[in-house]
């Protein structure tokens, strides 16, 4: 289901970026939100198989936001220092925040 919602995420930015010009961080911060509910429902459904809670809702979301902010400020950074087509950013920050994201989630999500 990652991949799924990482492509699905990294293509909406593409688009939505390239072609409609949308402004960068609020594109990338709705793309992200969405993408964690997106990435949260598939894999309670059919990953895991279990029953959408709440409380499960709000640790996962919880966790997935630390990534979001990681990528935020990683992006500020690259668009500082850098100077590539909006479109790119995204794709830029996608290591940082994959290796962020499945560390910190292994650590918390495994004891729920």
């Amino acid at each position: 289901m990652g991949a799924v919602v990482t492509s699905l995420s990294l293509s909406t930015n593409f688009v939505l970026l390239k072609y409609f010009e949308t402004p960068l961080f609020l594109t990338y911060i709705c793309v992200y939100a969405f993408s964690i509910m997106l990435s949260f429902l598939l894999n309670s459904t059919f990953t895991f198989k279990t029953v959408i809670k709440v409380k499960n809702m709000i640790t996962y979301y919880s966790i997935y936001i630390t990534g979001l902010i990681l990528g935020v400020l990683i992006m500020k950074l690259f668009t500082h220092f850098l100077s590539f087509e909006n479109y790119i950013y995204p794709f830029l920050v996608l290591p940082f925040t994959t290796i962020w994201n499945f560390t910190i989630a292994n650590r918390f999500l495994s004891k729920t």
